[in-house]
């Protein structure tokens, strides 16, 4: 995909935003200029990222108004992402939240909040005192119901702060 489309580029301009944080599988340079003439943005390395060669951090760390956060694609490696399709095919099954949260957490223990993507559907926990954001993904897939989706994540003065997630329905041409 080198575009994103139309009605969720809307959607999240009209959140006007301060920052946009894009947690991986960016797979174009595009994407990130079309988001970056909405508000800043931050983005990290997915999996599908290496695969096309598009070199990104593979973490932001970064506080705001006191409040630590990480972003991170969720992947860990490699090596990890081979052993966890050789687990899906022995399994049938992906590995879920927890999972990764868990990993994350001991790679973070410090973050307040971590903004992860990799599983593609979204995913809003508190868990042992940190909080794990999933936005999912922002284009059709199955593993959102072909809805795609994004969080806003609002950060107050005194470090509080709310999250909700949002889902955009596609355009469809008036002829159809």
């Amino acid at each position: 995909m080198e575009e994103i489309e139309p009605a969720f580029l809307r959607a999240i301009e009209a959140e006007q935003p301060d920052q946009i944080f894009h947690a991986g599988d960016v797979c174009h340079p595009k994407l990130i200029d079309q988001l970056q003439a909405i508000a800043p943005t931050l983005a990290v390395q997915g999996n599908r990222d290496w695969f096309l060669g598009y070199r990104l951090p593979k973490t932001c760390q970064l506080t705001i108004n006191g409040l630590k956060i990480v972003l991170t694609h969720g992947h860990f490696s490699i090596w990890h992402w081979f052993w966890n399709y050789v687990y899906l095919f022995l399994v049938r099954r992906i590995h879920n939240h927890k999972f990764y949260q868990r990993k994350l957490a001991k790679l973070f223990p410090d973050a307040d909040v971590i903004i992860y993507g990799h599983l593609h559907y979204p995913h809003d926990e508190n868990m042992d005192g940190q909080r794990f954001l999933n936005p999912g993904a922002g284009y059709p897939e199955w593993r959102n119901n072909s809805r795609p989706g994004y969080l806003v994540l609002t950060i107050f003065p005194d470090g509080t702060y709310t999250t909700a997630m949002k889902f955009t329905s596609l355009d469809v041409p008036a002829n159809v």
